[in-house]
């Protein structure tokens, strides 16, 4: 049996727009850093509404739901899926740097408005390919 807390999470969730080419490379990136400390979950498997968040919410950001019933999206959800995967360095500086955070969420929209562009990027400079 696996435990859940509170939040009724046995693990940190984190919630992605399964038909975007580009957030599925990277959850498989994440995924392969994170091994079982992370459950990753397409928007499209969950209800349209899920923890207060719709699928138009999901559709513009990735979220992320902690075991203690943080719900976080964007730039800070992948500052903190990172610092479970061990980097802490980019969880610390959204955190800690002045203007940090407000500059990684601009980054953030950035990527995820011009999502196709962005994966051509991808692919050109990662060359490893996880599907």
């Amino acid at each position: 049996m696996t435990k859940t807390n509170a939040s009724g999470l046995s693990h940190p969730m984190l919630v992605y727009d399964g038909d975007c080419s580009f957030c599925k490379y990277w959850v498989n990136r994440w995924r392969r850093k994170t091994g079982d400390k992370v459950k990753y979950t397409s928007f499209q498997e969950l209800p349209e509404e899920f923890r207060g968040t719709t699928h138009a919410q999901f559709r513009r950001s990735v979220y992320l739901f902690t075991t203690y019933g943080q719900r976080l999206h964007g730039a800070a959800a992948v500052a903190a899926l990172l610092h479970l995967s061990g980097h802490s360095t980019w969880n610390w500086l959204y955190h800690r740097l002045p203007l940090a955070g407000k500059v990684a969420e601009a980054g953030y929209r950035i990527v995820a408005d011009n999502r196709d562009f962005f994966f051509r990027l991808t692919k050109l400079f990662f060359r490893d390919n996880p599907r």
